[in-house]
């Protein structure tokens, strides 16, 4: 996630690179954005609709990364986009159960509720994943010729673990 934060913000901090990449979407008839979104470490909810957005806008991102004469080689591998894929899909399943911690008059049983229909959706997904189904992963599916799904259902056994996700570290070098 950190080359996407680094693109984006690279992008987004030139105001000509930002107005040159904004006339490049606006050119396309079918644009349905028409900027990137900007994201902060801060606001973990956005991260889901920061990658979500990333990865609709890669192609352009990456013709527009071209033209300028960066390189582009990792937007391009094929295991770093399945893994932001990945991360892309399980961030939203994980910012809905975020979304349904917070509010005002929440008590500890809805919480804890919540938190093990979570638990009991993520073994539901793990399941799915062994028989190759992937209903809960739209960003997966595009790519699925090339899919390990073992490594995939590990990480989602991880999080049901507890443990951090390790597919975070290969798409967020630090």
């Amino acid at each position: 996630m950190g080359i996407a934060i680094k693109i984006v913000n690279s992008i987004r901090a030139r105001s000509l690179q930002r107005r040159l990449f904004k006339l490049q979407l606006e050119d396309r008839e079918s644009a349905e954005h028409t900027d990137l979104v900007l994201h902060t470490d801060v606001g973990w909810l956005s991260c889901g609709k920061f990658l979500e957005r990333f990865q609709g806008l890669l192609p352009k991102i990456t013709a527009f990364l071209d033209k300028r004469g960066n390189d582009t080689q990792m937007l391009k591998n094929e295991k770093w986009l399945i893994d932001l894929a990945f991360l892309t899909d399980i961030t939203m399943h994980l910012n809905t159960i975020n979304l349904e911690l917070h509010g005002k008059g929440k008590t500890i049983i809805e919480m804890i509720s919540a938190v093990n229909a979570f638990k009991t959706k993520l073994q539901l997904i793990i399941d799915q994943l062994k028989r190759k189904d992937l209903k809960h992963f739209p960003s997966l599916k595009a790519r699925i010729p090339q899919l390990n799904y073992d490594t995939y259902e590990a990480e989602l056994s991880n999080i049901l673990r507890g443990k951090l996700i390790s597919i975070y570290a290969t798409v967020h070098p630090t």
